[in-house]
């Protein structure tokens, strides 16, 4: 999808199209851009500029504070539309997804069809002002490098090696997926400066200059499928976790440990509604003027409550190491996640600890968030919101045994 977020907000007002229209995390002056419309980033306005940034560039900028409930129930409806096509769907992140067309598509023009239906049930079935850009190929790599390097709201095919080749001698090799200035300056001094290069580049030698990424690199630029798509059910995720910059600069305890319990909370129901519970913790702390705490620890017991997030992310960096002076930002996430495994306690029958905290879960999805929650939060309720996650955080609806596309 383009300008997604930015997109979406101008899709739900039809006041903001046409207009520079800017995304953020927050609209404190330090709050950053997490989207920017097409008219913004003309104007330079890009993501990861600061609210008080954009503004300097263009006064006259729109800026709208996000909500990520708005996001994931467009991104269900599109990949509702998706489901229609194929039950093998990746979804990649919340505006990006991958699908696998094997047999459901005996050749290119066929797939180029599909192509062309979607983008047009996109805007009739979701939104007029939504564009996207595909691509279409034969691994995961190339069809996502197609629609990184194609036109907006277009589509492009490689649908040979030729082809493919044409186009590697002609882009930067950074506008390769997976592929930043830090890697562009290993792959440089190996003698490797475009696509092209890499991929005519002896396999041995990358694979012994930069291990495992090298071969990675190398099979990508030639044409060669490592992964696959990996539908939701098959991706388990390395880590869940929520970071929050504190508008109240203290070393307060007893606010920073209300925000560090609505952070676990936060991350704790995520990870229970994905079946997981976790074996490691990592949390941490910056100062203000510099400096901070970040720590990480395997636990003995799995972390599945919010309690128990919470006090092994507290014991980790509040008790163990106070903060000197004031906090600006807190981070938590849960670590080495695996399937539940309902392995009880050897002293208790039951882990009553465990059940309530499902129960909170149910209430609070049935009433709304917070409608119960820790009285070690109180008073902060209008601190910490949700917050959008780029990375696989909406739940793809199954509608292939209701499909209205036809294998062919």
């Amino acid at each position: 999808m383009n300008s997604y977020f930015a997109s979406v907000e101008q899709q739900a007002n039809s006041l903001l199209r046409g207009k520079p229209v800017g995304v953020c995390a927050y609209l404190a002056p330090r709050g950053c851009i997490i989207a920017s419309s097409k008219e913004a980033k003309k104007l330079g306005i890009k993501t990861g500029c600061t609210v008080a940034e954009a503004k300097k560039i263009y006064p006259g900028v729109i800026l709208v504070e996000n909500e990520p409930a708005k996001y994931r129930s467009t991104t269900k409806k599109i990949f509702s539309i998706l489901s229609d096509y194929t039950g093998r769907i990746e979804p990649y992140s919340i505006d990006e997804a991958f699908l696998d067309m094997t047999g459901h598509i005996k050749n290119w023009q066929q797939g180029e069809k599909i192509i062309i239906e979607i983008k047009s049930r996109i805007k009739k079935e979701v939104g007029d002002w939504l564009t996207c850009s595909s691509g279409l190929s034969w691994t995961r790599f190339l069809a996502k490098f197609a629609s990184d390097i194609c036109e907006k709201d277009s589509y492009l095919l490689i649908d040979s090696i030729a082809k493919m080749e044409e186009i590697f001698n002609r882009v930067k090799i950074t506008e390769a997926w997976g592929i930043k200035e830090k890697m562009q300056v290993h792959l440089n001094r190996l003698g490797i400066f475009n696509l092209l290069d890499l991929k005519n580049y002896p396999v041995a030698n990358i694979m012994q200059a930069l291990g495992k990424p090298g071969y990675y690199l190398w099979a990508n630029a030639n044409g060669v499928e490592i992964e696959g798509v990996r539908t939701q059910e098959e991706i388990l995720p390395k880590s869940i976790g929520h970071s929050y910059c504190v508008p109240r600069h203290t070393n307060d305890l007893k606010y920073l440990s209300g925000i560090l319990m609505k952070l676990s909370e936060k991350t704790g129901r995520r990870m229970r509604e994905q079946g997981l519970e976790a074996q490691g913790i990592s949390a941490g702390y910056c100062l203000k003027y510099g400096g901070g705490c970040f720590q990480s620890k395997k636990v003995a017991k799995p972390l599945f409550t919010t309690e128990d997030i919470f006090k092994s992310a507290y014991n980790l960096i509040l008790k163990s190491q106070p903060p000197p002076r004031a906090v600006t930002m807190l981070a938590i996430s849960v670590t080495r996640l695996q399937p539940l495994t309902n392995q009880l306690d050897l002293f208790y029958s039951l882990d009553k600890k465990r059940f309530a905290c499902q129960a909170l879960d149910k209430i609070n999805n049935k009433f709304g968030e917070y409608t119960i929650y820790n009285g070690t939060m109180w008073g902060l309720q209008e601190q910490a919101h949700d917050r959008i996650g780029f990375r696989k955080s909406v739940e793809i609806t199954d509608r292939t045994d209701k499909s209205s596309y036809e294998p062919i």
